[in-house]
């Protein structure tokens, strides 16, 4: 028998993921001020870096949560949906464009973590 005592892994802390998605969350409000600033650069590190993290984040607790009617996969995929537009939108330099797609990331986020927690 494994010693449960003893095993690293003990699956998903799900304070460790609350802090990530709000962490994201507030990273999030703060590309259209960047964005407003013309700061392509900065957006683009938070897209690739806590939002990329909020990504893996989800993935997680889609596989953990996975519900019968995919929900949570549903939901996680219009965040990644908003997340590319957001990229893309900040490619183009279009300051609207960003901070629609920030809108819309926000308001999906919600709903995401509505479902899994």
């Amino acid at each position: 028998p494994v010693d449960q005592s003893k095993v690293l892994y003990k699956g998903t802390d799900i304070e460790v993921q609350i802090k990530r998605i709000s962490d994201a969350a507030r990273r999030l409000n703060e590309i259209p001020s960047i964005a407003k600033d013309k700061k392509w650069s900065q957006v683009q590190g938070i897209l690739l870096g806590p939002l990329g993290t909020l990504v893996m984040t989800m993935n997680s607790l889609v596989k953990e949560t996975e519900d019968a009617s995919g929900e949570a996969k549903k939901a996680a995929a219009k965040v990644k949906g908003d997340i590319i537009l957001i990229c893309q939108e900040a490619t183009k330099k279009n300051e609207g464009g960003v901070v629609k797609a920030c809108g819309e990331a926000q308001r999906d986020l919600e709903a995401f973590a509505k479902l899994v927690f």
